[in-house]
């Protein structure tokens, strides 16, 4: 019985400085790991650039005020008039494509670090208003730009294009695929708004990530161009009409004042005037 206590006694004791042991390293591994850094971000990991910005700032906050490194690559960035070292950001003055890249915000303290991947918001561009004759070739051609290189999704009306169909083809430009939409012969079911969307992360719902481009495609009936050419033959006619009716009342006109002045009454006159003088005589 004696030794039974003594046993409960002894694992009592043992759990109890397990449990001061295991309480105290988490109190040394949490001091150890220092604050947890807080980085913020655009989407996901990534903080995007617009073009012509004239500051970008990777914030990375934590609860202490820390030193904090930060890098780009395996470059570690100094104060310059270029980069601001902040409390809790790097700002980059009047950024480029040059600035674009991975860069680590490191707690020297902790050495805890975070990623950041810096893209430039690509752009598209597409003409507002296409016009094109049924029965004619489309030609859409999005243009685009942006660090990485980016992709092209087509959206016709509320439907995503996934690649090429039966009618509709699509090519590439250069490096960058499906930039070129084509219609070999257009249908006035073709009549849509037409949507160029790029993104360099792969993300085509994304506002912040993406760039969108609409063009509004009109399609003309085949004979759309011979009815102003017969309406513009129909007053030519009806004005040479008018012409002729009026030169024909204004030379009638003209005949039959003549007539009156030349009328046998008006050409005697004179005549008579002679006889009386020479009876007077």
């Amino acid at each position: 019985m004696i030794l039974t206590l003594e046993y409960r006694n002894c694992i009592l004791r043992y759990s109890f400085l397990c449990l001061l042991l295991i309480f105290v390293s988490n109190i040394v591994s949490t001091t150890a790991a220092g604050p947890q850094l807080q980085p913020v971000y655009d989407f996901e990991n990534y903080k995007v650039m617009e073009w012509r910005q004239l500051k970008l700032v990777l914030k990375c906050t934590n609860s202490t005020t820390a030193k904090l490194e930060w890098r780009k690559g395996d470059t570690v960035i100094k104060e310059s008039e270029k980069y601001k070292l902040e409390p809790t950001s790097l700002v980059i003055e009047k950024p480029t494509d040059d600035e674009t890249g991975n860069y680590t915000c490191t707690d020297l303290a902790s050495n805890a670090s975070v990623p950041f991947i810096v893209i430039s918001r690509p752009f598209a561009r597409l003409p507002d208003n296409t016009i094109v004759i049924e029965g004619e070739s489309l030609t859409l051609e999005c243009q685009t730009g942006g660090v990485p290189t980016p992709t092209i999704k087509w959206k016709i009306g509320n439907e995503i294009l996934n690649g090429s169909t039966d009618r509709i083809t699509l090519k590439a430009k250069g490096d960058i695929a499906d930039a070129i939409l084509y219609i070999k012969e257009v249908t006035m079911d073709d009549r849509n708004n037409y949507y160029c969307i790029a993104s360099n992360i792969g993300n085509y719902n994304n506002m912040t990530t993406a760039g969108t481009a609409k063009s509004m495609v009109r399609v003309k009936d085949k004979l759309a161009a011979l009815w102003p050419f017969l309406g513009i033959c129909a007053e030519v006619f009806v004005l040479c009409a008018i012409i002729l009716i009026y030169e024909k009342k204004r030379n009638k006109a003209e005949l039959e004042e003549s007539d009156t002045d030349n009328s046998p009454e008006q050409k005697n006159t004179p005549d008579h005037g002679k006889d009386s003088i020479r009876h007077r005589k």
